[in-house]
């Protein structure tokens, strides 16, 4: 419940963690907090799925386009109707399928400042996306170091029209638990995502930051800056690992005694 709190305020939806647990009863609603309440059902209910899965051991790759696919359309099949509509800026409106990575000939999107690759292309970027993760995932610290570097990849490509961000706080939940790492329920990622280091705009300036082009032929390969993804999945592991020391100061047995 309070990953699914604080990955809903990163978005700039506050809903109080009561309402959650009442859409999750099934309780009567009021009409206000209906919406957000039974939004944040729904990601309850796919992290319980993903949750469940990994104790069977049944969890898929969560890098995988199959999986990502999963929780889109996992997300958007139990949403209420207000959030499964696009809101275009020039007044038309355009129906979420649950699901459905961006196409050819989809409209073309704008994240602020950020354009995403062309919809014609995001087959082909999450092609080398999947295999790419896939080699990240066979050693231990690679897994660890993925969980950062996949979460903003995954929100650079923009694959989905909508709903990004928490498929890939979703899949970042589900990265830690295959790395070993899992909060299982004791901390969460989009707490510290939520809140920063030091402030909470933290999150989206070091995004951006990791939008940045190549800063010359010594800042890796590709189109973007291998630098300053560095600095991103520094700051993103050290955010995890403040909500870890954070928690585990929480449940000091000698100092929860001395409270």
């Amino acid at each position: 419940v309070m990953n699914c709190y604080y990955s809903n305020l990163i978005e700039g939806h506050n809903t109080r963690p009561r309402d959650i647990e009442r859409a999750l009863a099934g309780a009567e609603l009021e009409e206000e907090t209906r919406p957000l309440a039974l939004e944040a059902r729904a990601h309850v209910i796919v992290q319980r799925s993903i949750d469940e899965m990994h104790r069977k051991g049944t969890l898929p790759r969560p890098t995988s386009v199959a999986f990502l696919t999963w929780v889109h359309k996992s997300f958007y099949d139990e949403m209420p109707d207000e959030f499964r509509v696009i809101e275009h800026p020039d007044g038309t409106q355009e129906p979420i399928v649950p699901g459905r990575m961006r196409q050819d000939d989809d409209r073309e999107v704008a994240v602020g400042r950020h354009l995403p690759p062309s919809s014609s292309r995001v087959a082909a970027f999450m092609d080398h996306f999947d295999r790419r993760f896939q080699i990240a995932a066979r050693s231990s610290s690679g897994r660890i170091i993925a969980i950062a570097s996949a979460h903003h990849r995954l929100n650079y490509i923009h694959p989905f029209p909508d709903g990004n961000g928490r498929v890939s706080r979703l899949m970042s939940h589900a990265m830690a638990l295959t790395a070993g790492i899992g909060g299982q329920g004791l901390w969460s990622v989009s707490r510290g995502l939520a809140r920063g280091l030091t402030d909470r705009g933290e999150y989206k300036r070091m995004m951006d930051l990791a939008d940045s082009p190549r800063r010359g032929d010594r800042d890796g390969r590709g189109n973007l800056s291998e630098a300053a993804l560095k600095t991103f999945s520094e700051w993103f592991l050290k955010v995890t690992l403040d909500q870890i020391t954070f928690s585990a100061r929480l449940f000091d047995l000698g100092g929860l005694d001395q409270r």
